[in-house]
């Protein structure tokens, strides 16, 4: 049964993740526009659109491929994804965009024994990624780029929550429970510590890092919809945990600090760490 039919019983996929296409989209809303960009300005475009090709590989809600295919029109954006229940229906996207889903990103990604890409966009993998180490998706993407061609790597940090709190007098006790509580089932929320060693990771497979490890953290006047980002993720964490009581619990404290959050003013924040490699040979 597929995501958001119905069972006699009623819905048969907690609407929650049903909805995670909204949470997912208004996260890329908010870094477009704090960010102002959609790559990276290391990454130095020469497009040929008779050749130039940009792939995507964590593909989400299709929003990027949509946003650069607005931008850059004639040129070919392919997106690779596990979970395609978020992207618009294909018949929908543009001419020169494709959503392809995939069993994982280290298989599926073969383009004809060559390197097929001048751009590859690698994004918010976070629980995809096995055995905490990147490496291996690093190794199919370099497969898939052309010479002098960049690898772009975007991930959001959820090793290093931050808490802003408006008053300094106020407790966040109950938020800090609240995170080390998700920090507990880390493994199915996201990205841990690897994300530190990024530019080193690209490096060990013969990219050129440009300019290191770039940090981006969005505005305290975004900090309402960010948290409330963070929240709507959580509350879908609770619903992916095999123990239903772990699952109460995660709920429970959720309401307890989400009350904290509106009355105090207290967010959760988390950095973008954007890392650019280059394949020099």
């Amino acid at each position: 049964m597929g995501q958001g039919q119905m069972s006699e019983d009623g819905p048969s996929v907690p609407l929650p993740l049903q909805m995670s296409s909204i949470r997912l989209a208004s996260q890329h809303l908010l870094w477009k526009n704090h960010l102002g960009f959609l790559l990276h300005p290391t990454v130095a475009l020469d497009v040929q659109p008779e050749t130039f090709r940009v792939a995507e590989i964590g593909t989400r809600t299709g929003l990027w491929l949509l946003d650069m295919a607005k931008r850059l029109p004639d040129i070919q954006l392919d997106g690779f994804a596990i979970d395609n229940s978020s992207v618009p229906p294909l018949q929908w996207l543009p001419p020169k965009v494709t959503i392809r889903k995939v069993e994982s990103f280290t298989t599926g990604l073969a383009s004809n024994g060559r390197p097929a890409y001048d751009v590859i966009r690698i994004s918010n993998l976070g629980a995809s990624i096995e055995d905490n180490d990147p490496g291996s998706v690093v190794k199919t993407a370099m497969a898939l780029l052309k010479p002098g061609g960049y690898i772009e790597w975007d991930e959001l940090d959820t090793a290093h929550y931050g808490i802003v709190n408006s008053n300094p007098s106020h407790s966040t006790s109950r938020l800090q429970a609240l995170l080390k509580h998700v920090d507990e089932h880390d493994h199915l929320l996201g990205a841990r510590g690897w994300i530190d060693s990024l530019p080193d990771i690209l490096a060990r497979y013969g990219l050129q890092v440009q300019a290191g490890q770039h940090r981006y953290r969005l505005p305290f006047a975004y900090a309402n919809v960010e948290t409330d980002n963070w929240f709507k993720e959580f509350e879908e964490l609770s619903y992916r945990l095999a123990n239903q009581k772990d699952g109460k619990e995660l709920r429970q404290l959720m309401a307890a600090a989400k009350d904290d959050c509106d009355r105090l003013g207290q967010m959760i924040t988390a950095d973008l760490v954007i890392v650019v490699g280059r394949k020099v040979y």
